[in-house]
């Protein structure tokens, strides 16, 4: 009977890991969510993609800032400025495996350029760098 029991624990465990290795999100799908949560205005939901620094550009803001400092700005941003719609203009990646977005964000008062990169850290696709100008 413990021969069966090692057994099953034998074959549970590969499959264990490849189920974790295919379900980590690559940059694309990375890129997917972070378009998703700025498109529901969802401040929580962008900030959960961010780097332990990120490079936030915003109006009025414009440096390098811990996740939870950003994860507040952002909150703040949406707060001002409801998201009635935001659309993917561009997209492309570099040959480091790094993903960018470009696109365009209506608040209803004004529009917002939004650009932002992911980069592959520690084998975790993270939001790097985030800019929202105004056109």
């Amino acid at each position: 009977m413990k021969k069966n029991s090692f057994n099953l624990i034998a074959l549970m465990i590969p499959a264990f890991l490849l189920i974790n290795f295919f379900s980590i999100a690559g940059p694309e799908e990375t890129a997917t969510m972070v378009t998703t949560a700025i498109q529901a205005g969802n401040a929580a939901d962008v900030s959960k993609h961010f780097n332990a620094m990120v490079d936030l550009t915003l109006p009025g803001y414009d440096d390098s800032y811990s996740k939870a400092q950003a994860g507040q700005i952002m909150k703040e941003f949406f707060a001002q400025n409801p998201v009635k719609s935001f659309k993917i203009t561009r997209q492309g990646s570099s040959p480091d495996g790094s993903q960018y977005s470009i696109g365009t964000l209506d608040s209803g008062k004004k529009v917002f350029r939004v650009y932002f990169l992911i980069k592959s850290v520690n084998g975790q696709n993270l939001l790097q760098q985030l800019q929202v100008q105004e056109n």
